[in-house]
């Protein structure tokens, strides 16, 4: 396996550009890739050029995550002014505006039949879960809170809920907080199942695996510099995954559940071998911290390849092909 630099966009924002997903293709469209930044717009674009077909300006402060419907019709994005606005994927028009307190939205991700939107809910500890059909929030996950025995004790039980991943059934959800613990939930029930532990800082980033005979192994990326992969459902550590000299920000896995990517505050990619469990390949393009790296889905012209893009502090977008 590895990875090709196929082009690198310069300046692909006005500042930072923190998030990215793909937009999986629709009769009318090839996929694209959703970028949110620092500057506070959401872009879309075309990799074959590659091209930006158009800016989104509806938020008012920095986008800190964007995610795309199942369909590819429609998109949501996350901003710390406190809205989710979901949009039309086509012409922009905003679909519906979702407001949440200070500091209680941050990544977000459609499930996988697309009849619900989750995002990590920041201050408030908890998933929030949004009804895809008429826009209401319909539950609120909440991470259990230990209780402090000591005065010490209490910074300790404090949590900030970062992340999320949706298992591929839809059925349960995953859950990165600030301290370091990562919090699973049955979705149907809405009941907390239990938390998996390893890692002792941060967890930015989650996905689980897209192989088949895998559906409940969990990736996790944390600012403790090393990537995590779970038993989710047994509450088991299968590995960790070390190389990288600082936070770990974003993980992802590729369509044939081979690699994950990592993008790391060390300003590398890192494409790993889960069967060899090391770094096959170590990309050194970007200047700042890799925010973000999502692979797309598989080529027409090749099914064994797929596309891979990762976006940073330095305002770039670069794509690579992944074999």
């Amino acid at each position: 396996m590895k990875l090709a630099l196929l082009e690198s966009v310069q300046n692909a924002h006005e500042d930072s550009v923190w998030t990215a997903a793909w937009v999986p293709e629709t009769e009318y469209s090839p996929p694209l890739l959703l970028t949110g930044s620092l500057d506070e717009t959401v872009k879309l674009w075309n990799p074959d050029g590659p091209q930006s077909i158009r800016t989104n300006t509806g938020h008012c402060l920095g986008v800190v995550s964007v995610a795309s419907h199942p369909s590819g019709r429609i998109a949501a994005s996350a901003s710390i002014d406190c809205f989710v606005r979901v949009f039309d994927v086509a012409n922009n028009n905003t679909i519906a505006t979702l407001e949440s307190p200070p500091s209680e939205v941050w990544q977000l991700q459609f499930n996988p039949q697309g009849t619900i939107l989750a995002a990590a809910g920041g201050g408030s500890c908890s998933v929030k879960l949004w009804d895809t059909a008429e826009w209401k929030l319909i539950d609120s996950l909440e991470v259990p809170r230990p209780e402090a025995s000591k005065p010490q004790d209490k910074i300790r039980s404090k949590k900030f809920a970062l992340s999320v991943a949706w298992s591929p059934d839809g059925r349960q959800i995953a859950c990165g907080l600030m301290d370091g613990t990562i919090s699973i939930f049955d979705v149907p029930r809405a009941r907390f199942l239990h938390n998996l532990e390893g890692h002792t800082a941060p967890v930015r980033s989650l996905v689980y695996s897209s192989a088949p005979l895998d559906s409940r192994v969990l990736f996790s990326a944390s600012d403790d510099a090393s990537v995590q992969v779970h038993d989710s459902e047994r509450k088991t550590l299968i590995t960790s995954l070390s190389g990288h000299s600082s936070w770990v920000l974003s993980v992802d896995v590729s369509h044939d559940g081979a690699a994950i990517a990592t993008g790391s505050s060390d300003n590398t990619i890192r494409l790993w071998d889960l069967k060899m469990r090391a770094a096959a390949q170590i990309m050194t393009g970007h200047t700042a911290q890799v925010w973000a790296v999502a692979f797309g889905p598989p080529l027409k012209t090749d099914v064994r390849s797929c596309l891979l893009a990762s976006v940073s502090d330095d305002k770039s977008i670069s794509f690579y092909k992944y074999t």
